[in-house]
């Protein structure tokens, strides 16, 4: 079975870990926060003289001739490796083997509000995470907007549950309208017209940030929570440390992170695989109910779903924006996200 909605980095361990530091300092709510928990750390094996190759739906994950942690996708509730492939290739047949490296793609979609139409599509990012060796470090990709207000764009990073960084990836004096999307008046890539309004074909320089992890003291998987800042308040994608401020009232998530729907793409140019995140996301204004019904079904009961047998990524139902086809997730990154002019520590 696959199922859509991999978690935040953060959520993906939230039955196997403590709570991470920093939190809301509201009561916490009645939230089942494993229910949401659908990927898990997976340990690459090693073999002499061999190089690992993971992959999920196709897609490379990692590639390491040593142990190392990687987040894998959590394909069905019974069977957390079902999906996940693991091929030991000799050393002298991948010449292209620059060491231990991870990777992990997402697309993130929030509500800009606490009371908000669940059409999840008030700002949608698409994000790159990458390990190679001790340097861990992610970019964004800015795909919609369809909020009117001023949003800025920000993150916590932790290491296990040693909580490294907290802050905005939006630079200070200016919102995500300005700084991702030219200050296109209106919303941006949301219209039921399906039209572009807008296109980055490149994961921005100025949002990339990266870890020596060998610094960072304590164990764990270097991990990620997004949220916004609107008129002063946090809102989350699904925080494991910040419940209160990742849910409204009603219980339902304030933020989607999807990492894989079941769909993979062939790149033209490349011929590789890829796009196994890409989501077409709700029209400017329309429920996710009214698109995704099973979707919908999941979060606000405890049914689970298999994503791939109504989810079509070639076929996009009505009043979903046709995202994938209109080419917005297709980006190469602006600089490399281990440069060391991107560190943090």
């Amino acid at each position: 079975m696959k199922k859509l909605l991999f978690v935040a980095l953060a959520a993906m361990a939230a039955s196997c870990m403590e709570k991470p530091e920093g939190g809301s300092p509201e009561p916490p709510i009645d939230v089942d926060v494993n229910h949401f928990q659908t990927a898990e750390a997976f340990e690459v094996p090693v073999e002499a003289g061999k190089i690992t190759v993971v992959k999920a739906d196709g897609v490379t994950l990692a590639e390491a001739d040593s142990p190392m942690t990687i987040w894998v996708p959590r394909m069905g509730k019974t069977r957390a490796a079902e999906g996940i492939t693991v091929e030991f290739v000799p050393s002298d047949e991948y010449p292209s083997f620059e060491g231990n490296k991870a990777q992990m793609f997402q697309v993130i979609c929030f509500e800009d509000s606490y009371d908000g139409d669940y059409d999840y599509n008030d700002l949608v990012i698409h994000v790159m995470y990458l390990q190679k060796q001790n340097i861990f470090g992610f970019a964004v990709q800015p795909i919609a907007l369809g909020s009117s207000k001023s949003v800025k764009l920000g993150c916590v990073v932790y290491k296990g549950n040693k909580q490294v960084y907290k802050g905005f990836i939006t630079p200070d004096g200016v919102d995500c309208r300005k700084q991702y999307f030219k200050s296109i008046e209106g919303f941006v890539n949301v219209n039921n017209r399906n039209e572009v309004d807008f296109i980055e074909p490149q994961y921005l320089g100025s949002t990339i940030r990266n870890w020596d992890v060998s610094k960072i003291a304590g164990d764990g998987v270097m991990r990620v929570e997004w949220y916004i800042e609107v008129g002063g308040e946090e809102i989350y994608a699904l925080s494991t440390a910040y419940l209160n401020k990742s849910f409204d009232k009603a219980g339902l998530p304030l933020g989607l992170v999807i990492t894989t729907t079941g769909t993979v793409f062939v790149d033209k140019d490349g011929g590789y695989e890829c796009g196994f995140d890409w989501f077409n996301y709700p029209h400017e204004s329309v429920h996710i109910e009214r698109v995704y019904p099973e979707l919908w079904s999941w979060l606000t009961t405890d049914s689970t779903y298999t994503f791939s047998e109504f989810y079509d990524g070639f076929e996009a139902p009505k009043n979903a924006y046709t995202a994938c086809f209109n080419g917005l997730y297709k980006a190469t990154t602006l600089g490399s996200v281990t440069d060391a002019k991107y560190r943090q520590n």
